[in-house]
Parts: C-alpha cells; structure tokens; sequence
C-alpha cells in the first residue's frame, strides 16, 4: 500500500518550520520548566544518588555510589565543570546538564530532515516534548545525554562519516553501556549500505562492508565483550539487581503499549493496511494471533523488585503491576500492543535497510532486566525516523497533546504526586 502524498512543495502553507523556530519553541518551553525546577527544593529520584556523586568530584573526594550502574563519565564531565566555575548548587548541575541536553535539538532536526525533511521540523518537537523524555533534559540523568550520541552516531553514518560515527559511537557506550545495541544497529545499517535483497552476492558486499565501512566499529565490539567478562555484566554498580541475566520481554510489551497511545495518529491510519493483511490466509493468521496471545499471558510478568515498590508513585512500576496481576487488564493489552506490532511491521519504510530496526528494538529492550521507560527512549527515536508521515495538521495535534501531557509530568514531579 502506498501512502497518500501529504505535503505539496509548490504550496508555500506547509513549509516547515525553520531550525530557528523549533529551536526558539523549545527554549521558551525549557526556560519555563527550568525555573519551575529551580523554585522548587530538592532531588528527584536517582538525582538522589547522581548529585553526590557530581560533588564528589567537584570536592576533589573518591567515590562510587554503588547504586550507580553506569561510568561516571556525565559525573566527571559535570563536575569538572562546576570545578572550574568555582561554585556548587544542584540548579547548576541541572543547568549544565540542559544545556548539553539542549544542544540535541538542532541534531535531531537535522537527523529528520535527512529522511523526512518537510516534517523535521514538528518530528523533533514531538521528540522533544516526548512525555517519556521531556523530564530528563532538566534533571541530572544522563539519558538525554545517551540519546544524542547515538542520534549523532546514526547521522554521521548517514552521512557517510564513518570514523567519525564510531568514535561518537564509543562516546556513548562510555557514557551509557546499553548505548552498546544501538551503536550495533547503526554497524547494521552501514554493513547492509546498497543491499536491497538476499543474496549470495550481497552478503559477500555485507562482510566486505564491515570490514571496510565499518572497520572502525569492531574493536568498539570487542572491548564491550572483553568489559563484560571482566566487570562479569553490564553495570557497574547494584550489580545484583541488574547483572541479574534476565531478558524481561514485559519491557517489549509495555513499549508497544506506550507506543501505541504515542503514536495512536499512526496506528489509526494503519487500520486499513492491517485488514488487508488479514485478508489472505486468515486462518493461519489468526492461529499465528491465538498462539501470540497465549505466549503474552504467560510471559507477561512483572518480575524484578525494583518494579514491585512505589506502585502509586513511580507511574512504570503501577502500570507493570497493574498490568500483570489483574488477568483482564492484561489480556486487554494484548490488543494495542499486537496493534502497535502489526502497524510496525506493515508500515512502508524508505529503505530496505531499516527492518533492521524491528528486529533490534525488541532485543534492546528486553535486555534490561529492570523495567523503565526511560530504556525506550532510543527505540522512540527510531520509530519518529522511519515511520510514515500522518497529515501535518495531525502531526501538530499529536505535538499539542506531547506538549499537555509533558506540562502534566512535570508538575506532578514538582509536586512529588508522582514520578515516570
């Protein structure tokens, strides 16, 4: 099915936005949330364990929170900061932190336009205003942080900057190690550069693509593996609770129920796509649904303890619950999650390439044994890149509901009623 032409480049009315007016957006709304955070006193949630860290270092004093699981990288890079500006406060962290954070917005819009250039404009607002992400550009996380090297990693290998895209690609596994699958998408993409079929011949251009475009990627692979015998797991520190091996498959489903409220404008338009899937060999389609059905009510649990604690404070670990212990609540979700899988799968991507994409997403969220929407963020970004457009009037009513539901997050995190 191809999808309806919706933008026109001979009618000026739906000329997007220059970088300048998504940039300036964005500021007015940052400013706003930045002041509402400084008026209010205090941490917020694992700030409680980044903040000292960060004044650790900026007192000249060793030490590792062993609560903390990823390299003191965003630690060092902020507290040598306010090492040097000669002063400490929690709000100068933050700031220091947001304007890093901040610097991603003129990278997404160009990463947007790359693919989808007459909507970079409102997909990096939606991306901004992301409610799963918005939060996290005024708050001592290195999240955002994360986001945007690999956001820049990716844009440079679409450039064909290849060296260039894996020492980006190391600076994010250095700040965050589950960095590591998403830098190994990007070496995916470049490997699979001009194959459009399988075939003996490319998969000859595939080896001969690694080894040449993406050289530079595998001692990036080799260090992580020889890292992982070595620290014997991925975090570094509460080593218990996420060096635990589990593949927890209930970050998959809860993401593609998130995804499918986020993204509802897409899966509404995909209706008609998905009925004519069904149309041919309905039967063993509808088996293939029963079958799916069942394996999701078995393995849907809510498993690690951290989820299990604050169900009416922490948002994720009430919905996990919820989710998980009531039979109905949970076999109802099956219908927006197989939604939301079947709207992905039968969408129309520009390149042969980015199925790649569906196949990593679930494999990069299941490896984090802990739930926590946070961990989705890179897979939001990826959907935003490759999926069909809706109609731009859509798009901007999908931005203004970010933009509500963002304004909601952040004040009840300032009110401390709850917390994603």
């Amino acid at each position: 099915m191809t999808y309806p032409v919706i933008y026109d480049h001979n009618n000026s009315r739906y000329l997007p936005y220059t970088l300048g007016m998504v940039v300036f957006i964005a500021f007015i709304a940052a400013v706003f949330t930045y002041t509402a955070l400084c008026i209010h006193k205090g941490l917020f949630s694992d700030e409680h364990f980044h903040a000292p860290q960060i004044w650790h270092i900026f007192a000249d004093k060793e030490m590792l929170d062993n609560k903390i699981t990823v390299p003191l990288t965003y630690h060092y890079i902020i507290g040598f900061t306010v090492q040097k500006i000669g002063t400490y406060h929690d709000n100068l962290l933050r700031l220091i932190s947001l304007l890093v954070a901040f610097s991603t917005i003129p990278l997404f819009y160009k990463l947007f336009a790359l693919k989808t250039p007459f909507y970079a404009d409102v997909r990096c607002l939606q991306l901004f205003f992301l409610p799963l992400a918005y939060i996290y550009y005024f708050l001592l996380y290195t999240d955002i942080w994360a986001l945007g090297l690999i956001g820049l990693n990716l844009y440079l290998a679409l450039r064909n900057y290849y060296a260039w895209s894996a020492l980006v690609g190391l600076a994010a596994v250095v700040l965050r190690q589950d960095s590591i699958i998403w830098i190994g998408l990007t070496f995916l993409l470049i490997c699979s550069d001009q194959i459009h079929s399988v075939s003996k011949q490319n998969f000859y251009l595939l080896i001969r693509n690694a080894f040449t475009k993406g050289l530079l990627y595998l001692p990036i692979f080799i260090g992580f593996i020889a890292f992982l015998i070595i620290n014997e797991g991925v975090a570094l520190g509460d080593k218990n609770m996420h060096n635990t091996g589990l593949v927890n498959v209930a970050n998959v489903y809860l993401f593609l129920i998130l995804a499918w409220v986020l993204f509802l404008p897409l899966n509404i338009q995909s209706i008609g796509i998905i009925f004519d899937f069904f149309k041919t060999h309905s039967f063993l389609k509808l088996l293939g649904l029963i079958v799916l059905f069942l394996a999701y009510m078995a393995s849907f649990e809510n498993a690690h303890p951290y989820n299990k604690t604050h169900l009416h404070f922490f948002l994720h670990n009430g919905m996990a619950h919820y989710l998980t212990e009531n039979t109905l609540y949970k076999a109802l979700s099956f219908i927006p999650a197989i939604w939301m899988v079947l709207t992905l799968c039968l969408m129309k991507l520009q390149e042969a390439r980015f199925k790649w994409v569906l196949i990593v997403i679930p494999f990069a969220l299941a490896f984090h044994p802990m739930i926590d929407p946070r961990y989705y963020l890179p897979a939001f970004l990826w959907i935003q890149i490759i999926r069909p457009p809706v109609s731009r009037n859509t798009e901007f009513v999908t931005l203004c509901a970010y933009i509500m539901i963002s304004a909601y997050v952040v004040l009840g995190t300032i009110k401390s009623y709850f917390f994603l």
